[in-house]
């Protein structure tokens, strides 16, 4: 079932991950892990008049107003839902329990109506599956808690009061809005069921409260254990519990004041983020909630990259929270290949995403960010943790080399668009080379094996002069020996046939790529392949901020026509020139681009991919972990320059 693309709020507790439309719809649920299983295809709750046909309004309709927001340094999501036509007003709390899978939500129902009346709470629900035939779903009478379940998930919808009526498959969601439930089956090979419960009698004005508990396990018998302990716990406790976690959390980070509201909410949002897409179970690191579960408009983003892990990490570090660091380079180490590389994205249980291509930079990014985050901690011990990965990872940078050009071989960019030799790529490499010297060197390694890493870093730094630069227009290209055409044949003439795979399968490539590329500025940050105040550099940004500044929205595209969602400016591009100013210390052109990418948040807060060329308004992906990654990078930085 084709969903909303947009998620406007997210909670969880870094096992379950939850993400709401602003219209309070539950639009995704994940678990066991943060990024997989998606287990709703729908899910409606809505309030119903007792003895009136077709009452049942659903709390998302058109002809309620709503409003949401998160309450204050929490993950806990305010929602008001109110219904003038019918006469009620619903305030419901999203949370889920910091220690069990558990998403409650805590429901406030004022009847607003001038005469008293009845009033019932409904849900219909759909559990996600690929194959229908083995979607189950059962009611069970003890617990008074319907359950979906296929294999080993059991995902029960329950409350602590009684049930009234429910209804297993036969076209339920109609029975839900009609008010006539039919529980006929207590067990059934459907995917769909309503449940109802009755609230009793409102007076005027009167407030009475509802809680729905919504929680996942592996059985049957784990699920009915865990129905039973969150009818124990109470809703209120439970939202006490959670209250407090959160604080806590943010009280244990690093604090940064400002004294500018909206700089100082937006970081400590991002740290809320964070542990959101964190996933205490394995240790990786979520770029995203889902939002394309059919890939309609791209390849999806619920997995762990390398190349944005090591940008998280090194903003989980300035933030205080190292061992959440540490935790995802062991999940890496686990998950790296035997040959020594990465692949392109992997799940948050370590096993290999869909992939398109080996992205080279995910290899060199990784061992980067090891030795970044050394550099904060000093723990030698963490190095000696990784050792192993660090050499077998540098052993595959320096053999990943291309005779001709001494270059890494054709890989795809960044951006995951277009196979060959990239400027990023390159210094990704020689970045995670040079850090495998000075983490050999840390440990006392041999010198023969430090000698080898550090003359192939060098000779690709040679080999970045030689390819990239052009003396003749004074700044860096993006790409040579490039597939700018990946489905046939390029649409250049200067071109060259090279060898694909080890079969001997030859594609043609064109020699050179001059488009202007915000990933030009990775030559200098972060990797330091070349000084913030050479020249090339200064030029090759100026060139940039010149080609790339988005007319009238504001911010940095990531190249020139990009047509990726419109061709937008996106937060972390933005930033990234942000960082590259911090360098230089032009303090008040960062300060400019950190404030534009501030006022790209959304409403609750949450840093997207991109911002709409044409309203200025957050698009595309929210939240993005990386956005908000750059975002804590160049606040770090500036308070650290005394500037803010």
């Amino acid at each position: 079932m084709q969903k909303s693309y947009y998620n406007n709020a997210i909670t969880g507790n870094s096992s379950m991950l939850a993400t709401f439309s602003d219209r309070t719809e539950l639009l995704r649920l994940f678990w066991p892990n943060i990024d997989y299983i998606q287990q709703f295809d729908k899910l409606l709750c809505g309030i119903y008049i007792k003895n009136k046909m077709d009452s049942t309004v659903w709390l998302n309709d058109h002809r309620c107003e709503h409003h949401q927001e998160y309450l204050a340094d929490t993950n806990i999501i305010s929602s008001t839902i109110t219904n003038y036509f019918d006469g009620y007003k619903v305030v419901i709390h999203d949370f889920i329990h910091p220690d069990r899978d558990i998403l409650i939500r805590k429901c406030e129902i004022e009847n607003y109506s001038n005469e008293p009346r009845e009033l019932g709470f409904v849900t219909f629900s759909a559990a996600t599956s690929s194959d229908p035939d083995v979607a189950g779903v059962l009611f069970d009478f003890n617990n008074e808690a319907l359950v979906h379940y296929r294999s080993n998930n059991y995902i029960s919808i329950f409350s602590d009061i009684q049930t009234c009526d429910f209804q297993l498959g036969s076209n339920a969601n109609d029975a839900a809005v009609s008010t006539c439930l039919f529980g006929k089956d207590e067990v059934g090979m459907m995917k769909d069921a309503a449940v109802a419960w009755e609230l009793g009698c409102f007076r005027k004005n009167e407030v009475k409260s509802f809680n729905l508990y919504i929680c996942a396990a592996d059985s049957l018998k784990a699920c009915k254990i865990l129905i039973k302990e969150s009818k124990k716990i109470d809703a209120v406790n439970a939202f006490e519990t959670t209250n407090k976690y959160w604080k806590d959390f943010l009280s244990g980070s690093k604090q940064i004041k400002t004294g500018n509201a909206l700089l100082d909410n937006l970081y400590r949002r991002s740290l809320l983020v964070f542990r959101l897409m964190y996933d205490k179970k394995s240790g990786g690191l979520l770029a995203a909630p889902e939002v394309d579960e059919y890939f309609t408009k791209c390849g999806r983003y619920a997995y762990c990259w390398g190349r944005d892990a090591a940008f998280i990490t090194g903003a989980l570090d300035k933030a205080g929270l190292n061992e959440c660091v540490e935790n995802f380079y062991r999940w890496a180490v686990k998950v790296q290949d035997e040959d020594g590389c990465w692949q392109q994205r992997y799940h948050m249980d370590g096993n290999l995403g869909p992939c398109w291509g080996l992205q080279i930079d995910e290899t060199g990014t990784l061992l980067w960010g090891m030795l970044k985050h050394y550099e904060y901690v000093q723990n030698p011990e963490f190095l000696l943790e990784v050792w192993e990965s660090v050499r077998a990872g540098a052993d595959f940078l320096a053999e990943f080399i291309d005779c001709e050009t001494g270059l890494p071989k054709p890989s795809f960019d960044l951006w995951e668009e277009r196979l060959g030799e990239h400027a990023y790529s390159s210094a990704a490499v020689h970045a995670g080379l040079k850090s495998a010297v000075k983490i050999a060197g840390i440990l006392g390694k041999t010198d023969q094996v430090g000698k080898k890493w550090e003359e192939a870093a060098e000779n690709i730094k040679q080999s970045i002069i030689k390819y990239f630069w052009k003396e003749d227009f004074n700044r860096f290209i993006r790409s040579i020996r490039v597939k700018l055409n990946g489905w046939g044949q390029e649409p250049s003439t200067d071109t060259v046939l090279l060898q694909v795979n080890p079969k001997g399968y030859t594609r043609d490539f064109t020699l050179e790529d001059w488009i202007v590329d915000v990933s030009l500025v990775g030559l200098c940050i972060p990797f330091e392949v070349f000084d913030a105040d050479d020249e090339r550099i200064k030029n090759t940004v100026d060139l940039i901020e010149q080609v790339l500044t988005s007319q009238g929205a504001g911010g940095i595209k990531r190249y020139e026509n990009d047509g990726y969602i419109g061709g937008n400016p996106w937060i972390l591009t933005t930033l990234w020139v942000a960082l590259y100013h911090v360098k230089t210390g032009n303090f008040s052109k960062a300060k400019e681009y950190l404030f534009w990418a501030a006022n790209g948040k959304t409403e609750l807060g949450l840093l997207p991919e991109q911002v709409s060329r044409d309203t200025g308004k957050p698009d595309w992906v929210i939240p993005l972990t990386w956005s908000h990654a750059m975002y804590v990078h160049v606040l770090s930085e500036l308070v650290d320059a005394g500037v803010l």
